[in-house]
């Protein structure tokens, strides 16, 4: 009865954990730690014969929950037995010819072909029923739209971001909470885009890995697949693997798949091995869980065990200081790793961290640097631990703050800077100003910015707008030339013409966020003249729908300082501003005229986005929930906006109805 129960309790934990992963985005065990677990239970349904409908050995990924048209799969899109043995492969091998290829890690989906063209695509889903992404498949960079094969063609394979990519939409995003952990989530949210302009600009690849229905002619899994290559399909890394080879010979050559996925930038999560003969492999059968034609070799995080030298502290533009953790040198995937973000005070209290402390690193999906446990502390107790934190901020000493701040529903103690001109939070303050959410001036990176500050060619933010006077010596730097040169230009200037809320976003005024700045900016038509006339006169910004006595005073607190306020206006002068035009809406829908919050974690949009689209329907979106809101958008880890809103009956409207209701 004992396993009984023990497997009671793994079917329900897994299958949570699947819905975090497949349907939120939000994995909470790393590969390695899933995979034990599932090793667990499939040995406890071997050993007592007690399985349940719901187990997740029996059933791949997880019910379909989006707002997305389902699609029913003709043919299954089942999964694979799972393996850390390289001899677990060889022996399979032994059975009948194959061949090994990258096991990507992204969204698996079903693209169908009819008389040349795209007809249907689709996800993976729970393996019978997947979400309907047609839309999105047309603008995956690699996938033919046309291709000269005219009879039915189904092919599956995996849609996902390489990291390269990964890491360069993460460098746009600015606050580290919104920025995406692994490429995966980013491309399962990507792929499932209601707009595929979002997926587009988002560069999701395409690779192929089988064909479902077409190519009749060629009993070689392989053939077939490169008879999609020359369709303009790319074609999976692999390596043929026989009857010849040898156990070690197949590890090597599983590792020289993953030195080519190193190579390439792919995101990977282990190796396939499958059956090349096609009549054999169909005679190999299937359970609910997986085709047995084949087998994944998964790597998992290995850790790596070293010595926690410092905890360092970064500053960021609100004066957040954010601890790093840096150690002695471990290679991890071929790559030196020695430092990774300890996130908060409560992370590190967590650890009981102190310097010279022996530690276990990895790096998550091998993307993420993360201090997964502290070795001395386990094994000392450390009842009395007490963390370490500078009272005075390391770049301009003054004081430090203690702050407590929600990280979903759970309270962590964030450490602040309390001198707002603290030059690290300058540094910051010029970063924040061109990023994309700002004034969107490409070419102008914190390193770049730095040293244009060491130069003395930047002291002020209108300073940014002369930059052309330096051309000279900005075409000899390191990094630029000519081209470069004209590309910044270019940038700077265009710039120039942009839209009230920009700028409001831009000086970074406390607590005035884009959602605030647009209703600012609605409300004066854009014009910057009425808007000053509004400071001028101190207009009552808590008449403002959403906008309270905080929002109100820390909007005079930055005008009334004077070097604010004197920035401000000199930038005016250089920027010329849009003109607000009002939009033909559809005034019959539910949301016009209303006021909604967007609280909480999305998978197919940012709150950004979701600001953009709710606003394109007449809605007026607060920061803040009141008596006056009419509905709160909620996504994962809600917080305290969610419960505020229960206490006061609004209505919440969950991500899964919202797309729905839109």
């Amino acid at each position: 009865m004992e396993k009984h129960t023990r497997i009671e309790e793994l079917v329900s934990f897994l299958n949570k954990c699947c819905d975090q992963y497949y349907n939120k985005n939000n994995p909470t065990l790393s590969d390695a730690e899933y995979d034990a677990l599932f090793d667990e239970l499939s040995l406890l349904e071997q050993q007592t014969g007690y399985v349940l409908p719901n187990s997740p050995t029996v059933r791949p990924g997880y019910e379909v929950l989006s707002e997305l048209n389902k699609v029913s799969h003709d043919i299954p899109l089942l999964s694979l037995a799972k393996t850390k043995s390289a001899a677990d492969v060889y022996n399979m091998a032994l059975q009948s010819d194959g061949y090994l290829a990258l096991k990507l890690d992204g969204l698996t989906v079903k693209i169908t072909y009819e008389n040349g063209i795209i007809t249907e695509a689709a996800t993976r889903g729970d393996g019978e029923v997947g979400e309907d992404i047609t839309h999105n498949a047309k603008v995956f960079v690699n996938v033919p739209k046309v291709i000269p094969y005219k009879e039915k063609l189904v092919v599956s394979g995996e849609a996902f971001i390489d990291i390269p990519t990964f890491h360069k939409i993460n460098e746009q995003i600015e606050n580290d909470e919104d920025k995406y952990s692994t490429p995966r989530n980013l491309a399962s949210g990507s792929v499932r885009q209601l707009d595929s302009a979002v997926c587009a600009a988002r560069g999701v690849s395409f690779v192929p890995f089988n064909v479902l229905i077409g190519f009749d002619e060629y009993n070689s899994k392989l053939a077939r697949i490169k008879k999609l290559n020359e369709f303009g399909f790319e074609l999976i890394p692999n390596k043929i693997l026989d009857k010849n080879d040898d156990e070690q010979t197949t590890l090597n050559k599983i590792l020289e798949l993953k030195n080519i996925a190193d190579q390439k930038g792919y995101p990977i999560d282990g190796i396939v091995f499958t059956f090349d003969n096609v009549a054999f492999a169909k005679s190999q059968g299937k359970t609910s869980h997986h085709f047995k034609d084949g087998i994944a070799y998964k790597f998992g995080d290995p850790h790596f065990d070293t010595i926690l030298r410092e905890i360092v502290w970064n500053i960021s533009r609100t004066g957040q200081l954010t601890p790093i953790a840096e150690f002695d040198t471990v290679e991890i995937d071929n790559t030196n790793v020695e430092r990774a973000s300890l996130h908060n005070i409560t992370f590190i209290e967590n650890l009981k961290l102190l310097t010279g402390d022996k530690i276990s690193v990895s790096k998550r999906n091998m993307i993420i640097p993360h201090v997964e446990k502290n070795i001395s502390a386990e094994s000392d107790g450390r009842d009395d631990y007490t963390a370490v934190v500078p009272t005075v901020c390391p770049v301009c000493n003054a004081p430090t703050q203690i702050k407590i701040t929600e990280n979903g529903d759970t309270p962590v103690k964030v450490l602040y800077c309390t001198n707002s001109n603290c030059g690290g939070r300058q540094v910051k303050k010029y970063t924040h100003f061109v990023s994309k959410s700002a004034m969107n001036i490409e070419g102008l990176s914190e390193a770049t910015l730095m040293k244009f500050i060491a130069l003395g060619w930047i002291n002020s933010l209108c300073d940014i707008f002369k930059l052309h006077t330096h051309k000279d010596e900005i075409v000899v730097m390191e990094g630029f030339g000519e081209k470069s040169y004209q590309n910044l230009f270019d940038a700077i200037e265009n710039a120039k013409n942009t839209q009230l809320s920009n700028l409001l976003v831009a000086v970074n005024i406390p607590l005035l966020g884009k959602n605030a700045a647009k209703t600012i900016e609605d409300i004066f038509g854009g014009s910057k003249d009425k808007f000053l006339e509004a400071i001028n006169s101190r207009y009552n910004f808590t008449e403002i729908d959403g906008f309270g006595e905080s929002i109100n005073d820390e909007i005079y607190k930055w005008f009334d300082n004077i070097q604010n306020r004197d920035e401000f206006m000199a930038l005016t002068e250089i920027l010329t501003f849009k003109e607000v035009e009002k939009e033909n809406i559809d005034t019959d829908n539910m949301f016009y005229a209303k006021t909604l919050v967007i609280t909480g974690k999305f998978s197919k949009n940012s709150r950004d986005e979701l600001t953009e689209i709710m606003q394109k329907l007449g809605a007026k979106v607060t920061g803040s929930v009141s008596g006056k809101t009419d509905f709160l958008l909620c996504g994962e880890d809600a917080g305290s906006k969610l419960a505020k809103a229960e206490k006061l009956g609004v209505r919440i409207i969950k991500e899964d109805e919202l797309y729905t209701l839109i």
